[in-house]
């Protein structure tokens, strides 16, 4: 009985979207962490949002190489949560004075609920 392996271009996609989810969360960190506005802003337009350009095209992606509809509940509040949280990093990313422990609280756990929704990928 031979074993059923991915393709290797399903495990590129699948990396890709790991890295790019890594991204995001270091640049929002960064946002959050940064010592100036200059690297608040770098960390939102250089490392967060790129991230997250990335993380939605392996998403897609992988979402038509499984045959998955894009109208899947879990697809559509993955998208709307994250990209309520790329709204409250650019809104951070504005002003220094912005970042307090709620706007990372409305930053981070929209993220973690995305990411929990593509790892448990309810019905």
């Amino acid at each position: 009985m031979r074993a059923n392996f991915p393709s290797p271009m399903y495990a590129l996609l699948r990396l890709g979207k790991l890295l790019s989810v890594a991204l995001v969360f270091a640049g929002t960190a960064g946002v959050f962490f940064a010592q100036t506005a200059e690297m608040r802003r770098r960390a939102a337009f250089w490392i967060a949002g790129p991230g997250y350009a990335l993380a939605w095209i392996a998403g897609l992606s992988l979402a038509g190489f499984r045959g998955i509809s894009l109208l899947s509940t879990f697809v559509l509040l993955g998208f709307g949560f994250s990209l309520f949280s790329l709204q409250v990093v650019l809104f951070v990313a504005g002003r220094p004075e912005r970042g307090s422990w709620q706007s990372a609280a409305l930053a981070f756990v929209p993220l973690v609920a995305t990411v929990a929704l593509m790892v448990f990928r309810p019905a």
